[in-house]
């Protein structure tokens, strides 16, 4: 696609996004390992009038799983763990009912673990930079919902031990692992973790939404509140080169891919509803979509992967708890099939 047709199709797209509330957005589209548009609009937060674009920083929450899940099978190709193998193999000192609960059943979702991060403490954890340990504290004193893939109950607590766990087994901290394996390769040059990411003016302010009124200075997300189950600030952009990336291979190996796309099922056999670390799903026409989102106490997200029809789409909003980045996909995908 040409300069003038990106530019015309970023238009287009500009206009079809309704922001329902939010400051602004920046959003990318790409097909086939290549880009398609990418742009944004309206305030880079509530007190900056600014016009986020492609290279605007939001946090994306937990977005971020859906990188832990890939290093944790990229390790599994490297035979440094085994996701049929029990999380209390990796990582010591786990509630005893804790340890018997597989790798995959932390990444499906179905491991029935106890959530340390709730509506009840969202609000106040965001801006405290804790160690994971200090996170798994927070858990370890709850008795576990539920038995082993006896249903889907999406857990934040089990992707804090994946990262503990890819930490134990791969030679570095998690951040550093992200960085080299996945960053660097796909050319991401402003995405990380708050505090190892060094944010320049272009940075999104958030919002938050709290069923009433808006809080336009919600606490910024650290770094250490949801670590390797939350932890990540990116831009459109580096999304978009994330999307290419993995279309030419150059990120994520083929057992990665396979095993994180794959359907999970719960212990009866039924589908649990989810995939390794993504959402697995059909649409109407029978294509393989694979997606995730992330919200912060001021941000929102959602990326969008069509397999079959090799089309991603990524939107980036600078608040939470109103306007739905999964509403905003559907209206850039209406002008992109």
């Amino acid at each position: 696609m040409g300069a003038d047709a990106e530019a015309a199709l970023t238009a287009t797209l500009n206009t079809a996004v309704d922001l329902d509330g939010a400051p602004g957005l920046s959003f990318g589209a790409t097909r086939a390992g290549r880009y398609l548009a990418i742009g944004g609009k309206g305030r880079r937060g509530p007190d900056d009038a600014a016009t986020p674009d492609a290279d605007t920083v939001f946090e994306i929450g937990s977005l971020t799983k859906t990188f832990t899940a890939g290093l944790i099978f990229e390790l599994e190709a490297e035979g440094r763990l085994e996701t049929s193998g029990t999380i209390g193999a990796y990582v010591p000192d786990l509630p005893e009912a804790w340890r018997a609960r597989t790798l995959a059943s932390l990444l499906s979702h179905t491991s029935g673990l106890p959530e340390y991060l709730d509506a009840g403490n969202f609000m106040d954890l965001m801006p405290r930079d804790l160690t994971p340990r200090d996170l798994i504290a927070l858990a370890a004193g709850k008795p576990v919902d539920f038995e082993p893939g006896a249903r889907h109950a999406y857990n934040n607590t089990g992707f804090v031990l994946l990262g503990m766990a890819a930490e134990a087994v791969g030679g570095a901290p998690y951040w550093e692992q992200i960085e080299t394996r996945f960053l660097r390769p796909a050319g991401m040059m402003r995405t990380g973790p708050r505090g190892r990411l060094q944010l320049d003016a272009n940075h999104a302010g958030g919002r938050f939404w709290n069923g009433e009124i808006w809080n336009d200075h919600p606490p910024i997300s650290a770094a250490g509140s949801t670590f390797s189950a939350g932890g990540l600030l990116s831009t459109a952009r580096d999304l978009t080169h994330w999307a290419i990336a993995i279309d030419h291979g150059v990120v994520l190996t083929p057992h990665a891919r396979r095993q994180m796309w794959r359907p999970a099922y719960l212990a009866d056999g039924t589908p649990a509803g989810w995939g390794h670390g993504w959402v697995v799903e059909r649409d109407d026409e029978g294509h393989v979509i694979v997606a995730h989102g992330g919200g912060t106490a001021g941000f929102s997200c959602w990326f969008r992967r069509d397999i079959d029809a090799e089309l991603t789409t990524v939107v980036l909003t600078n608040q939470n708890g109103r306007a739905d980045p999964l509403t905003m996909t559907e209206q850039l995908l209406a002008r992109l099939t």
